[in-house]
């Protein structure tokens, strides 16, 4: 069906069409739409979460403040005195990939109708078990942690810390800061998308819902899991840029 430049497709696939509709001719795909999804739950939730914030917190205040002492902690076990200076950032990492981890933990259902067949399937798919999601977010880590080397030890102090402990270790220094994105993108990307693949096979082997519970723990436990490891790694990463560097608020 073609409305204006959009134009809608659903071609057959086990877990929903992977390219949803197009604008002006550019694909948008279910990760895609999934993004804009999780977009749109945070800028709902987090504009009427922080509306009417009171000294003697309500209980769904008090619930965010929770979450809030909980990122806090974690972010300053790591980064120290720098946690104010990257709270934002790691924070809104954590609950994107959490999001993201989870969102097929929630039977959300769509449908497409062709030939007179009504085919259900989920509405939504884990951004982060597409790995240009996964590779993006380790793009944008690598940004922190490189500009982090960068502003506070110099251009001239990160080349040199390839030469480190000894110059015989530059090429194996230069293998190593590639592997840092690499590492959290293909660790996260792998660990969500062998669950979505292992929930598909147990749902085509064994049908009527039987495989639900095992959601607990591919989507739910495993997407806790690989959120908190992967922007713990992304912070080890920046703390280890900055070094010795003085804190500056």
């Amino acid at each position: 069906m073609r409305i204006g430049p959009i134009e809608f497709t659903t071609p057959p696939l086990v877990s929903g069409p992977t390219v949803v509709f197009k604008i002006f001719g550019l694909p948008v795909s279910i990760t895609v739409v999934t993004t804009w999804f999780i977009m749109l739950l945070f800028f709902i939730f987090f504009r009427q979460a922080t509306k009417n914030l009171k000294m003697r917190p309500t209980k769904f205040q008090a619930f965010l403040e929770i979450i809030y002492e909980f990122l806090e902690k974690t972010i300053e076990q790591i980064l120290g005195v720098w946690k104010n200076k990257y709270y934002t950032f790691f924070a809104t990492l954590f609950l994107f990939i959490f999001v993201s981890n989870i969102i097929t933990f929630f039977p959300i259902p769509w449908f497409s109708f062709k030939d007179g067949v009504l085919t259900i399937y989920p509405a939504f798919r884990s951004p982060t078990a597409d790995l240009n999601t996964t590779v993006g977010l380790a793009c944008i880590t690598t940004v922190m942690f490189v500009g982090a080397s960068i502003k506070y030890n110099g251009i001239v102090g990160y080349l040199k810390g390839f030469a480190s402990p000894t110059p015989i270790m530059i090429p194996m220094n230069i293998v190593g800061e590639l592997a840092k994105p690499l590492n959290i993108s293909m660790r996260l990307f792998g660990n969500m998308f062998a669950g979505m693949v292992i929930m598909g096979l147990l749902y085509m082997a064994v049908p009527w819902g039987i495989p639900a519970p095992l959601h607990l723990y591919f989507d739910l436990f495993a997407g806790a899991v690989q959120s908190f490891v992967f922007v713990t790694l992304s912070m080890v990463y920046v703390q280890g840029a900055i070094g010795d560097a003085e804190y500056i608020g």
